[in-house]
This record gives C-alpha cells, structure tokens and sequence, in this order.
C-alpha cells in the first residue's frame, strides 16, 4: 500500500505544469505621480500532456488610490510563443472557493507583512490571448509591468504572483507547485502630498482628524500593543513635540505635565487631547505648518517615535 501510494504522489508530481517566479526588477524607490517600471522573470516548465486554451497569470500588491488597474500597462515576452499584452482578469473569473482572483491572493497570501492592509489590494492581470502548449516545452516569460504611482508619500512592502489560468490556485500538484508568490523589502513613494502614509511598520501613533488646522483639537494616541516599545509597561506617558511655524519659528512643548499626559481608554492604548495654539502658546498672526512629536516617559528621558525609532512622528496641518 505504501508503494502504491508513492507511485500516485511522483505520478501527480510528473503531471505538474511548473511555473517558476525566478526574480523581480524593481526600482528602490519612485516618484509620486511617476511611471515605473517592474520585470518579472518567469519559466514554465510542462511536463504532463500540455495545457490548451492556458493564459499567463500576474498579480501584484499596490495601494488602492493607485488605481493600477486602469493606470498599468503590462506586456511579456517569450523565448518561442512571441510577445503580447496583458489584460486585467475579469472579476467574474473565480480561481477558488466563489471568489475572484484579487480576493483569492489575499485569503492565500495575505499581503506580505504590511499593516493597514484594507488599503492595499491585489491588481491581476492575465494573456490577451490564450496558447497551446504542448507536453515538453519549457519556456522563459519575461513580464513588464509598468504602472503609475499614486499622489501620496507612501511605503509598503510589495509582491507579486505567477500561476496559470488552467491551474488556478490548485494544490493537487504539491503546494506552490503550479503558482509562485514572492514578497520583497519595502519600497518608497517619495515627493508626493502630505505626511508618510507607511504600510511596512506597525501603526503605534494615530493623530484624528486627519486633516486639520493649527486651530481645530487634535486627539494624539498611542498604541502599545503593537509592537514592544521602550514604552512598554511604563504607566505614565506624555506627549513631547516641536512645532514649526510657516514662518520658520520653532515652538517646543516638551514638559511632563498633565496637559500632555495621555489618558488610557481601551486596555493599555491611551490619548491626548491638545488645542495646538494654546498647547503650544502661539502669538496672534503665527500659524503652524508641522508638528514634530514623540512620546515620553514621566522623566523625558525615553522617547518613542516613528517606527518605534528615534525619529520623530510628523504631522502637517492641513485643511480639505
């Protein structure tokens, strides 16, 4: 029986249609509003009798104001079956359990470690045309994708799919056997609108409204279950910033006092609540551009900031 069952597994392992993802070249970083431009380097390798009426499959991460549906133009070329476009697949098109192939990737994959994930999406694309492939053929597929970035700063750790339209996201061949997934490190949008909008780190500080003046309230809240912090476990904790003014002026309020002492409310999360032209005791007429801010502990010595770093977290006033 034993014997039996191995033949079967090497059988279903020889029927494999293989595709593998041998690397991506991506920037380092991007402009806001720019093109870019990203190669995957693909092979498929047919083993079994060969796949007829087959398309190509690709997914990549993006975030959602880029709208990389509509805003990328993808192409590839082979070694033996000429180049072409790719088109986006239509959501009707369902690799698995009723949902389409954007929603699939991300109850299969996730999104690679990023945080705020509701704001990232999978954008998949697949052959214009569909091919024959016969038993035997191997073949090197290289994918160009080139997209826009969207208007934001912007950071988040990018991925990227292979797979075919016969196999879908099928494990009967072994798992990632007939598709591949690969995440990279995080990539930079730079030179866009408004504070960093960062998917790769935990999001330990939250500042609301997120768009606001220097004359509206601001609640400033701190999360330490996110990730272990210098903070963590220390009872009280203050809020500690630089304000600049459009005039080039610096006004600091770094002082443990209970003005900028956060108060808990929901297990060890806890805020503060500032009117900034008081906290910060501006003169009639200044006006603020940025708040550069930290939190502290009672003695002002440990300090938290961006990316539990010693940088500190940004915030530019703004109205809608």
């Amino acid at each position: 029986m034993k014997k039996y069952t191995y033949s079967i597994s090497l059988f279903l392992l020889l029927l494999a249609s293989c595709v593998f993802l041998d690397g991506v070249d991506q920037p380092s970083s991007a402009k806001a509003g720019e093109g870019l431009t990203i190669v995957m380097h693909n092979r498929i390798d047919v083993a079994d009798g060969g796949r007829s009426n087959v398309r190509l499959i690709i997914g990549f991460l993006a975030p959602k104001s880029w709208q990389a549906t509509v805003n990328s133009t993808i192409t590839y070329t082979t070694t033996s079956y000429g180049n072409g476009k790719m088109v986006p697949v239509p959501s009707t098109v369902e690799p698995s359990n009723g949902k389409n192939w954007p929603a699939a990737l991300k109850d299969r994959f996730g999104m690679g470690g990023n945080f705020m994930t509701d704001d990232l999406e999978w954008v998949v694309f697949w052959t214009e045309q569909t091919y024959n492939v016969p038993q035997g053929v191997k073949e090197n597929i290289d994918v160009t994708i080139v997209t826009k970035a969207g208007p934001e700063n912007t950071q988040f750790k990018t991925g990227y799919f292979l797979g075919t339209s016969s196999e879908g996201l099928s494990d009967v061949f072994g798992s990632n056997n007939v598709y591949k997934c690969q995440f990279k490190d995080c990539f930079m949008i730079t030179d866009g609108e408004g504070d960093l909008i960062d998917f790769c780190n935990p999001q330990i500080a939250a500042v609301t409204p997120g768009m606001a003046t220097d004359n509206d309230f601001l609640t400033i809240a701190f999360d330490p279950d996110v990730i272990e912090t210098p903070l963590s476990g220390v009872g009280d904790i203050y809020f500690c910033a630089k304000a600049y003014t459009t005039d080039g002026q610096m006004l600091e309020a770094c002082m443990q006092t209970a003005a900028s002492k956060l108060k808990k409310y929901t297990g060890n999360k806890s805020a503060v609540t500032i009117w900034p032209r008081a906290f910060f005791n501006m003169q009639e007429g200044q006006v603020l551009q940025k708040i550069e801010y930290f939190f502290t502990d009672a003695t002002g010595t440990v300090k938290v900031g961006f990316s539990n770093t010693a940088n500190p977290f940004v915030y530019t006033f703004k109205c809608q």
